[in-house]
Parts: structure tokens; sequence; C-alpha cells
């Protein structure tokens, strides 16, 4: 099974929503769509489900275009951020609701919803009614319910929003748990970078309506196209400088690359400066404690760096340092991407 689009546009208003998108999820795949409000995620889970029709483009799976079907017949589920249950309806009742639709009988379907139950930890609730279950229950009935259709592909828009982070991480374990045993294709959104980059095969990072990196976690970490998608999973250090014949030159360092010469700026990890214990001219001017680590901010020559160190070090605000910096895991912006 493959999830496929192509030059989606999607427009309301005259405003564009979704500009010419190409997105795809192979089977088995779980990958998530990363952005901030606004940049398009939901309006494109939505278009593949087909509660909106796009203007442009074509939606496939298995190569064969579902543009013209219904969102029953599309084989795509949609797990909204409010969950849609329905209150006059017991759990068992509102788990069975998509066999009951399609014609399935009282008895086949209520075996099946009691073994969705069981799937997702809730064996024992199937009686109950909504309006007594707890925010991570009726997350996890409405999850049961979008299983129970017998999906190709698994839409889950922000499922965690609403929960704190204890039940976010029950559910995230959750799902994965689930994705692993049914090997359904999943698209998660969220705006969440962490938890994309805790349970994804791939992410999609879209902003203004466009994907501009799709990538595995490890490389969108490690190496994003541009400082945006840099600077959505977690802070950096950067340092403006050049490169002159193969050589990036600036105040706090200068190392060997393969670029054209230009303007760029060089970025490094927290994880990818070392502190030195010998004094230096970096100065100590924020720490924050974490816990096991501590977030310390230096300051040199208008340079300003990010470091995450042990709490075992001894720091103090004022002190100056030296620092190492790991040159092999740099990644370089030319100026203006």
């Amino acid at each position: 099974m493959k999830l496929e689009c192509k030059k989606l546009c999607v427009s309301f208003n005259q405003i564009e929503i979704l500009r010419s998108v190409h997105f795809s999820v192979e089977d088995g795949e779980l990958v998530s769509l990363l952005g901030p409000s606004g940049c398009g995620k939901s309006t494109l889970l939505k278009t593949i489900a087909g509660l909106i029709l796009p203007d442009k483009g074509d939606i496939s799976i298995d190569g064969k275009s579902i543009n013209q079907l219904p969102p029953y017949q599309r084989r795509t589920v949609i797990v909204f951020q409010d969950l849609r249950l329905f209150p006059n309806m017991n759990v068992e009742e509102n788990i069975a609701f998509p066999l009951k639709i399609h014609g399935v009988n009282t008895e086949t379907r209520l075996k099946e919803a009691r073994r969705l139950l069981e799937k997702v930890q809730l064996g024992d609730l199937g009686k109950r009614k909504i309006t007594q279950m707890s925010g991570g229950q009726l997350q996890r009935v409405a999850l049961a319910r979008a299983l129970a259709s017998n999906p190709k592909v698994l839409l889950l828009d922000e499922p965690f929003s609403s929960l704190d982070e204890t039940l976010r991480q029950d559910m995230r374990n959750l799902i994965v748990q689930l994705h692993r045993e049914l090997g359904i294709a999943t698209v998660l959104v969220t705006h969440n970078p962490k938890e994309a980059l805790m349970i994804s095969d791939r992410i999609s990072v879209m902003f203004d309506g466009g994907i501009v990196q799709d990538d595995t976690t490890r490389v969108l970490y490690q190496a994003p196209v541009n400082q945006a998608v840099a600077d959505y999973f977690g802070e950096a250090s950067y340092i403006e400088g050049r490169v002159v014949n193969g050589v990036f030159e600036s105040r706090a360092i200068c190392f060997p690359v393969s670029r054209p010469n230009g303007e760029y700026k060089a970025m490094f990890r927290p994880s990818a400066i070392r502190l030195i214990s010998e004094p230096g001219d970096y100065e100590i001017t924020e720490i924050e404690f974490l816990g096991e680590h501590c977030n310390i901010t230096l300051q040199y020559m208008g340079v300003r760096l990010l470091l995450s160190v042990s709490t075992n070090e001894e720091l103090q605000i004022g002190r100056k340092v030296s620092v190492e910096f790991d040159t092999a895991r740099v990644v370089l912006f030319k100026n203006g991407s």
C-alpha cells in the first residue's frame, strides 16, 4: 500500500492553503506532518480523507486515484483533535459504529469492538457511557473506533493536544505499539518536534502551505535544509563567517569545507560543542539547570554559543572557559537561506 499526493492545491476565499504539495506514505510507515499552526497540516489531512476537495492535484492509494471517491469509500480514517464520539452511545457502541453503517450484524460488530477495546487497554469498560470516561480513555476509544473501519491509512490530527504530559506519553507509546503490531500506514499531524522525533519513521516539515523538507528523523535534526527547519527542532549556535578557497573563516573558528566561496552561517547543535575546563575567552552568561544536565550560554566578541553540559561541571556566571567544536557535525547555511 502506498498513499501519494501530487501537486495538491487547496484554497479558501482565494487564499492558498496548500501550494502544490507532494506527500507520500509507504505501507507500514508512520510519517509526521510537522509545522506551526496555520501552515496547512490539518488541511492536508482532511483533503486526504476526502473532507476537503483539492482545487488541483491528485491523491492515490496503490496507484489508483481516490479524488472522486467519497470519504467512506477511501479506506482512510481520521481521528480528530476533538474526537467526535457519540455521547448517546456507550463505549463499545461507539467503536462498533463504523461496522454498523457497513451492515455488519450486531453480534459480529460488538465482538470486534471488544477485541479492539483489549487492543487499546480498555477491555472492561465497553458498557460505560462516554461521559464517564477520562480524557485519556476517550482518546483510546476514538483510536479503537478508527481501527474498527479497517483502514488502509490512519490519519491522526493532533490527537495528544488536550492531554497532560504523562497521558501524552502513554498515548504515544500505545500508537507506536499498535502501529508495529498492525502495520497500518499512519500520518500524525503535530506541531511538537520532540513528539515527531520520538515516534516517526519520517517527518515532513510544512511552512506556509508547502513541504520544505521530508526526511528521516536523524537527517532532519542533523542536516536541516535551512535555518527555519533547524530552529524548529531546537536551539543551536550560529556563527557568521565566509568560505574562502575551501576554508570557513570566522571570529570563533576556522575549518576546511567543500563549499563555494561566499557568506555563510555555521550551525552547531548544543551537543556539538564541548566545554573545556581550562580558562579561555568565552564567558558564561546564563546557566539553566535541568536536573541531569545544564544548558549554558557563552559570549565572546558578539558570538553566542549554546551548550549542554553535565551538572557535575563547576559552573558559575562570569567564569571564562574554552570550547571545542565538533566540525564533523556542522551545518552550513548560505546567507539568505
